[in-house]
């Protein structure tokens, strides 16, 4: 009976070494072997990873500016003359353009046409004129770019079965439970 059961264990000894060698030697080969593909079933839907990042927003920016409000004023003797200059000035002026027009005697009248028009221009104007007659308060908006902070999706935690165990991986996508995901599997020797 001693001789049968030390028979036994060396023969399951020598069936394990058989083991352990065949194991070593699948493992030496797998790790000179590239990636295989496989296709792994998505056990829940993924998780979003959100992450704080920067990113150029549009920002709205407003302000309250004073509008100036023009009408016209036409004001007493003061207001309703043209100063002496600017008549004088207006007539040579206007004087001065006639001169380039006419030829001879035609000349002659076309330059004092002219200074009687630039002097009726000069005393017509000084009769009204624009002016500021109030404010009015007016909101101006302006649309900016700015550095802020915000949260975004980056990527997704994605729960798979693979061997037996669950395994979480990240991934670009997000996947829902049921779907099947190809992956790559490397083994190598943990040393």
């Amino acid at each position: 009976m001693q001789i049968m059961c030390k028979r036994a264990i060396q023969n399951g000894t020598q069936q394990l070494t058989l083991k352990l060698t065949l194991g070593a030697f699948s493992l030496v080969l797998a790790g000179s072997a590239q990636a295989q593909t496989m296709l792994v079933k998505v056990l829940q839907k993924s998780d979003e990873i959100v992450s704080q990042v920067y990113k150029e927003v549009p920002v709205k920016s407003c302000r309250v500016e004073q509008i100036p409000i023009y009408g016209t004023q036409a004001g007493g003797k003061q207001a309703s003359q043209a100063s002496t200059a600017d008549v004088v000035a207006s007539a040579i002026f206007g004087g001065l353009l006639g001169n380039q027009i006419g030829g001879g005697t035609g000349k002659d009248a076309a330059t004092l046409l002219g200074a009687i028009a630039g002097a009726d221009i000069a005393n017509k104007s000084g009769k009204s004129k624009q002016v500021i007659v109030g404010q009015k308060q007016q909101e101006v908006c302006d649309v900016v770019m700015q550095q802020r902070s915000v949260n975004q999706v980056t990527d997704y935690k994605t729960y798979i079965e693979f061997g037996g165990n669950v395994w979480q991986m990240t991934t670009t996508i997000p996947y829902t439970a049921g779907e099947f995901l190809s992956v790559n599997v490397d083994i190598t020797p943990a040393e």
